[in-house]
């Protein structure tokens, strides 16, 4: 490990320690501060319901098109801030666009990048497409096979159209989606700490985790799909 590594891996070490520290310090991390920082966006988001509303849209979309790690958080913030069908919409719509500019951006401007950094990858779905069709895509959207940056990427490699990738890809997110927008609904009701031991919110944070694995043993298990 050469110099340059070292005193990276040592910044990155001591600014994780100092925020660790200021956030303990500042009692960041206690249920009542987060439950007041959330009371106070919840204000702001009932007084202007409908300019949030495309704010968080735009701004899903803009992760979701950058391919950055905050959409699962995103979704659950979202569904404890609007009502249940209009958080669904939120994040429907947002994700949905988002893929289809990743697509688009992996087809015309990134594709032989691709096809080299992400060659055994490409590899595996093209087999599975070829194999089975477009069903394939609609499988890796409600299982956690790829992660769905690399999904968008690869498809736009292939030679699906951008009307199928996006139709298949708002019907096939649809199930995970709803499942974090539940969590974050029942989550926005915890006003106490004996709250997040809930059957409710348990049970809706357990079911993201286990409902994508559940769908890939039933699709194995029912041969819908080659291995």
């Amino acid at each position: 490990m050469n110099k340059f590594k070292i005193l990276l891996l040592i910044s990155v070490l001591i600014t994780i320690l100092l925020s660790t520290i200021l956030l303990i310090y500042y009692d960041l991390f206690s249920l009542n501060y987060l439950r007041k920082t959330y009371l106070q966006a919840q204000l702001k988001v009932d007084q202007n319901y409908a300019l949030y509303f495309f704010f968080f849209l735009l701004t899903y979309f803009l992760i979701a098109a950058l391919s950055l790690p905050f959409s699962a958080g995103l979704s659950i913030f979202i569904g404890s801030l609007f009502t249940f069908f209009d958080a669904i919409l939120i994040v429907c719509i947002g994700a949905s666009l988002g893929a289809l500019v990743s697509f688009l951006l992996a087809r015309f401007t990134l594709k032989s990048l691709i096809e080299k950094r992400y060659k055994l990858q490409a590899e595996k779905i093209n087999k599975g497409l070829k194999e089975n069709g477009l069903f394939y895509l609609f499988f890796l959207r409600v299982t956690p096979i790829f992660p769905f940056f690399i999904i968008n990427f690869m498809f736009g490699i292939t030679n699906i159209s951008a009307y199928k990738f996006y139709l298949i890809s708002f019907i096939g997110m649809l199930p995970g989606i709803f499942l974090y927008v539940n969590a974050g609904s029942q989550i926005s009701k915890i006003g106490s700490f004996n709250d997040i031991y809930s059957l409710k919110i348990l049970c809706s944070i357990f079911l993201i985790g286990i409902f994508p694995l559940m769908i890939k043993k039933m699709i194995y298990y029912f041969k819908l799909i080659k291995k």
